[in-house]
């Protein structure tokens, strides 16, 4: 079985990409970084990678970006789209563009690995075929949603539902089962 030995880690957040490098290294994982999705596409040039961690949300070009361009340069990685902001929509045009995975920030380094190990395991369609694995737990994508609504509209329930593009209602009864 192939290991995940490298990684590049595309965020533009200095202290989060430093902290899961740092972790991934803890567990035998040669990490780098890069701080926007040109940066990474540098980086993939340099030296071939495992796993790709890539920030949907940076400023000088979203991960969605990256994604195709990521999958040309390094076709056998597993490939992570991470987001703060996920939405069911999002998730599936990442998975699209070639993510193998779609997960919610924060995630602890040992989750990461696990979700990349699964890939792994799994066979993968044709050079022209999306990955035949891809992990989205829309409830985890949903809860994130939500709870980024939530702070954005600094907790009024009637805001991140507009937000949300939901009826307050709707919102109120996810909140009550999300507790």
């Amino acid at each position: 079985m192939r290991r995940i030995e490298t990684a590049l880690l595309v965020d533009d957040d200095f202290a989060f990409r430093t902290t899961l490098q740092s972790a991934l290294r803890r567990r035998g994982v040669r990490a780098r970084t890069a701080a926007s999705v040109d940066e990474g596409a540098t980086a993939l040039q340099d030296e071939p990678v495992d796993l790709i961690v890539v920030d949907q949300r940076m400023p000088h070009g979203d991960g969605l970006e990256g994604l195709e361009r990521y999958r040309r340069e390094a076709p056998d990685a597993v490939i992570v789209m991470l987001t703060g902001f996920g939405d069911i929509p999002l998730a599936v045009q990442a998975m699209r563009r070639g993510a193998d995975l779609f997960l919610t920030k924060p995630i602890e380094a040992e989750r990461l690995l696990r979700e990349a190990r699964d890939v792994i395991e799994q066979p993968r369609g044709g050079a022209h075929l999306p990955p035949v694995h891809a992990t989205l737990n829309l409830e985890e994508v949903e809860k994130g949603a939500i709870a980024a609504a939530m702070q954005q509209s600094g907790g009024v329930v009637a805001k991140a539902a507009k937000l949300l593009g939901i009826d307050r209602r709707t919102l109120q009864r996810k909140l009550k089962r999300m507790d």
